[in-house]
């Protein structure tokens, strides 16, 4: 099982503060998510966040998912920037600019990544397991931190975790991202998820150190 706890909900003012207290914690990996004002409502960071992260925190992964349309621009300025693993969604693009920009992904070494949003069929999944280093299933609609986790995500989790087994002869590591918490992470935990963002969890409540512990130990049980 693995944290990847979300930028988007850490104090800007003291952001390096907040990673730092993370990775102290035993965090390896952040979630930065990128939004454009556009293929979502709100609007975040760019590329020039993604390379201070890695110029202050080299060993740790940059986890960038992409909530754009412009991925002719978005996808390589991120690339370039440094990130370990790029998620980009699949209502952003056409089937074959899909499959277009996964290739990218592999010959720039970058991990692949796909998102998917709550009502999108999971069985657009066929054509590209094979080509994903990781899916990521949204569990609320993307734009916006804070939000409760869907009710009927366990069962979707579950789905997507059979059909990846299915058309997939390598493990795909499904991750799951919105309205994650001490209630919900086991939820997803027992529908097949195994790599958790969390946001409001880790960074509104106070001790981040002692929220990652229970996190984990949530996670442990």
């Amino acid at each position: 099982m693995l944290i990847v706890p979300s930028i988007l909900n850490a104090d800007n003012l003291r952001l390096a503060e907040g990673i730092s207290q993370a990775v102290k914690a035993g965090i390896r990996r952040f979630h930065i998510d990128i939004m454009d004002g556009h293929f979502v409502s709100n609007l975040s960071y760019g590329p020039q966040l993604v390379s201070d992260f890695k110029k202050e925190f080299p060993k740790i992964e940059a986890e960038v998912h992409l909530m754009s349309n412009n991925l002719d621009v978005m996808i390589p300025a991120f690339v370039e920037a440094g990130c370990d693993l790029l998620e980009f969604h699949y209502e952003a693009a056409t089937p074959d600019q899909v499959g277009k920009w996964l290739t990218y992904l592999k010959e720039h070494n970058v991990k692949a990544g796909l998102a998917l949003n709550p009502d999108t069929d999971l069985e657009v999944l066929n054509d590209y397991a094979d080509r994903l280093d990781q899916l990521l299933l949204m569990t609320v609609f993307p734009g916006f931190g804070g939000q409760k986790f869907i009710p009927e995500s366990p069962a979707r989790i579950a789905a997507a975790r059979y059909l990846l087994s299915v058309a997939c002869p390598k493990h795909v590591p499904l991750e799951v991202d919105g309205g994650i918490n001490g209630d919900t992470a086991g939820l997803a935990k027992n529908a097949g998820a195994e790599i958790f963002v969390a946001g409001s969890y880790i960074f509104g409540k106070g001790s981040i150190a002692g929220q990652v512990n229970r996190l984990n130990e949530l996670l442990e049980e």
